[in-house]
This record gives C-alpha cells, structure tokens and sequence, in this order.
C-alpha cells in the first residue's frame, strides 16, 4: 500500500512540475513584467490595404449600368448584374486593375478617397459616376478556453468593436477571465499587445475602441488544475488499480 502511496504522489509532482503538461495549449503568454501598450482612441477610419478584396459598385448618379460584365483570366473578380457590383482583389504593390480605368493605386488610401477618385477618372468617359466601396475579406481571429475553441469573425462595414466580436462568439464561457483579454496587434516580430478588461466598468471606459483586421483577441482562462491533474494521472491510476488486482490474486498464491 505505501509503494501504491509513493507512486500516485510522484506521478502527481510530474503532472504539478511543467504547466506545459497541464495545459499543453495556452497560448501568448506574457510574463509578470510584461509591459502592454497603452490604449489610444483613433478615430474610425477605413484604409486600403494590399489583399483586401473589394465590392466595388460603379454605376452614374442615375442608376445606368456603366461596366458591362466580362471575365478574363488574372483577373480577380465576379460579376454581379443585379447591382453592377464587381470584386476585385488589391496587389501587394497596392494596385488594382479596373477595366475602362486600367491599373491605379488605391492601397494606402482611405475608403472614402478612393471612392473619390475613382469617380474622378469615370467621369472622363461617363457623366456624375457614383463609386461605393465595400472591404469584403477583413476578419479578426477570436480565441476561447486557452485555445481550445477559436472562430473567424468578419468585420462589417460599420466596424466591430471587442464587445461585439465577444457577443458574436457566445460570449465568454465559464472559465473566461473578464479582467485578462489579450489583444494583438501588428506584424508577429514586433506586435502591439494590449490587455482588455471589461470585469469593472471604469476600467473598460479606457479600452474601449474598435478592432482592425487581421487583430488576434485571446481570452485568458482559469487553469482547473485538479480537473486537469485528475485527467493526467487517471490512466496510471487504472495501471496501478489493474496491476494490484492482479498481485492480490495470484501474489498470495
């Protein structure tokens, strides 16, 4: 019985001795003297940027057709009739290929710019054109219960904020810390990280702003140790339960 005592106490101080056995998926972590960027408010402005695939509707003031729909290959774009709205794919040098247009640089542009000049240059071969500009491809990537449970959520034209992609999801689940979202921002070699806390109602006054594409939101988790503990050891359990049934009947023989 001792030696059963000994071997269930160090198969625990294996299981307790690395967080990565107890919890093999978290992710992003920081340490204690990590230093998270401060908040700041931006204002709500849309930029273009290279991969973004737009829905762009062209058409005059009047509601005439203006582009007739047409395929050619290496061109990244589908054709909608109902509402003349054709897509359209941004190079990684900014570019985008129109027809009637040509190639023109709309990346690094603000959405409403771009509607402008576009409008600009219809209006060489059309009278009062009319450009409307939808982002179609912008997603945040929301984790839940230290990366177990994650989803894609499309940002809509209007914007999302960190409340809303929350909402989307479900909510926060029960093991959900409320006062440690991590937000990251950036390019992955030297990402903006901030820490999101919406426990208190003072504290989620400061940070409250709206996400960007591509943001990556981590909801910190409670660790349940002696649920996962318990899961660890439970097959050397069994092991060890199996192995004394089997001494107990043919050891005393």
């Amino acid at each position: 019985m001792k030696h059963q005592i000994l071997l269930i106490a160090c198969i625990a101080c294996i299981a307790l001795s690395s967080c990565k056995v107890i919890r093999p998926t978290v992710m992003f972590k920081t340490g204690k003297s990590f230093q998270y960027t401060e908040f700041a408010e931006k204002p709500r402005v849309t930029v273009l940027q290279p991969f973004d695939q737009l829905d762009i509707i062209m058409s005059t003031n009047n509601g005439y057709l203006l582009l007739e729909t047409e395929s050619t290959e290496g061109r990244n774009y589908m054709s909608n009739r109902q509402n003349n709205s054709v897509q359209y794919m941004i190079r990684p040098d900014s570019i985008v290929k129109i027809p009637t247009i040509g190639e023109i640089k709309l990346g690094g542009m603000t959405k409403d710019s771009a509607e402008t000049i576009l409008e600009q240059e219809l209006s060489k071969y059309y009278q009062a054109p009319f450009v409307k500009i939808t982002i179609t491809n912008r997603n945040i990537i929301l984790f839940f219960d230290e990366g177990t449970s994650g989803q894609k959520i499309a940002i809509p034209e209007g914007g999302l904020s960190l409340l809303e992609a929350i909402a989307e999801a479900g909510g926060l689940t029960e093991s959900s810390k409320s006062y440690k979202i991590k937000l990251i921002r950036g390019n992955n070699k030297n990402p903006e990280v901030y820490n999101y806390n919406i426990r208190n109602l003072e504290d989620f006054k400061k940070a409250n702003f709206m996400l960007e594409a591509n943001d990556i939101v981590y909801v910190d988790s409670r660790p349940r140790y002696a649920t996962k503990i318990i899961k660890e050891i439970s097959p050397y359990l069994t092991l060890i339960t199996c192995i004394t049934m089997v001494y107990s009947i043919f050891g005393n023989k």
